[in-house]
């Protein structure tokens, strides 16, 4: 499903979100079990965690806020800003690039870095919610909404240049020459969102938040540490990110992975999501939830 291939890019899009669609299937069946996989618990599930779903669905749509915030100012800073970035670490960068000159590598790459992560996103929720963990999935709402709290103003004023348009680098922005693929991420991407790495931040925060939660993730909290890895080569590798991204995502997963386990921070949000909730849908505050 490259960007050489000759299917339109609508039947790109239409398969691809379909294969993910079956990968999230075919992974629940795998780590929950064909015959524990209840709809009806992961209905009640998520209607208890509703505001928590709002939350995690509703907070990228933050970056997207940070579109409509472009001026003169922000373009001058991004040249600034992107030099520096340059001066720690870039040529290390595009020796990486340099010596590993594959195409069957490249792609590979741009298939953990569009679709591995966007697995990940989207199933992680939903096999909390297929588990009925309450606990965890309320952690992990805090905990994603810490990093695009973080996130958002970084990337209003601390604008940074993605790695292979920057003409100093040497680096060739193998992502963004593949059509479909690329075309997928600059729909969404306006290329200056790189400091820090929300690739790196939001998919190590999941890692920590379900090593956290126990045995019943251990099979696939492995699949998320190796793709953790991929996704941290893969950035780097296809001209996305520098090296001060990657340092920066990965202290800002320990950032909300510390502050949403924070007992207090825990109780004081979720009574302020049950308050809401309760209002919501009429019930008496001390109403037990269905």
């Amino acid at each position: 499903m490259g960007g050489n291939t000759p299917i339109s890019y609508s039947t790109f899009i239409a398969l691809y979100a379909a294969s993910v669609v079956v990968g999230i299937v075919a992974g629940l069946v795998v780590i929950v079990g064909w015959r524990n996989l209840s709809l009806r618990r992961i209905a009640e599930s998520a209607r208890y965690n509703l505001l928590y779903i709002v939350i995690i669905a509703g907070a990228p749509l933050l970056v997207l806020v940070e579109h409509a915030v472009v001026s003169v100012e922000q373009n001058s800073k991004e040249v600034i800003y992107t030099n520096w970035l340059f001066s720690i670490g870039g040529n290390a960068i595009r020796n990486l690039q340099d010596r590993l000159d594959y195409q069957l590598l490249a792609d590979f790459s741009i298939l953990i870095y569009v679709w591995v992560f966007a697995f990940i996103i989207y199933f992680t929720p939903i096999l909390m919610l297929s588990l009925d963990d309450r606990a965890t999935f309320r952690r992990y709402a805090i905990a994603m909404l810490f990093n695009y709290l973080v996130l958002l103003p970084f990337y209003i004023f601390f604008p940074v240049t993605v790695t292979g348009f920057y003409a100093d680098s040497g680096m060739t922005p193998l992502l963004y020459i593949d059509t479909h693929w690329g075309r997928v991420v600059t729909s969404i991407d306006p290329l200056n969102n790189d400091f820090p790495s929300a690739h790196i931040s939001l998919v190590v925060t999941a890692l920590l938040v379900l090593v956290s939660a126990g045995v019943d993730y251990r099979r696939y909290y492995y699949f998320v540490a190796c793709a953790a890895a991929g996704i941290t080569f893969s950035v780097l590798y296809l001209g996305v990110h520098w090296l001060a991204d990657v340092f920066a995502g990965f202290v800002l997963a320990i950032g909300a992975y510390v502050v949403s386990g924070n007992e207090r921070i825990q109780m004081t949000f979720d009574r302020y999501i049950r308050t809401i909730s309760s209002k919501l849908s009429r019930k008496k505050p001390g109403e037990p939830e269905a």
